[in-house]
């Protein structure tokens, strides 16, 4: 049996969503956007009701998804954008980002500079620094 591991560095930080600083989750693997049930609490909105679905999970789970807070404002140093969070009882994070923020925002994520930068050819390469960076290590056995 040989053992590897490998590290997954993630990019976190806090970000301004509606009236509160959310720690945010930065994920290029997830392909919706999450907001958790506590921080859910600030967002002063009533939700939309879905059809049910199940998402499944980097660990294999799946999570039943039925609700939905529509035009959430993000605001990054002064540029605000509206987004849909799906409701999530996660307790790690306040919001996770994916691919259907990052992908039309040109956003780049540098891990080892630790900076986010929006690069949408109406933005001149809006760049923050994150406030937090944690690395997950995954064990695989072979």
């Amino acid at each position: 049996m040989i053992e590897a591991v490998a590290s997954d560095a993630v990019i976190t930080g806090f970000v301004p969503i509606y009236y509160g600083d959310a720690l945010v989750l930065f994920d290029l693997g997830s392909t919706y956007m999450y907001v958790s049930s506590y921080f859910s609490l600030y967002l002063d909105m009533s939700h939309d009701s879905l059809a049910i679905f199940y998402v499944s999970t980097v660990v294999g789970d799946s999570i039943l998804v039925d609700r939905v807070y529509r035009a959430c404002v993000v605001n990054i140093r002064g540029y605000e954008m509206r987004i849909d969070l799906l409701l999530h009882n996660m307790v790690d994070f306040d919001v996770i980002l994916g691919m259907d923020w990052l992908f039309p925002y040109h956003a780049i994520l540098d891990c080892h500079a630790k900076t986010k930068t929006l690069a949408m050819p109406r933005l001149s390469g809006l760049e923050w620094k994150v406030q937090l960076v944690i690395f997950l290590v995954r064990e695989f056995l072979f």
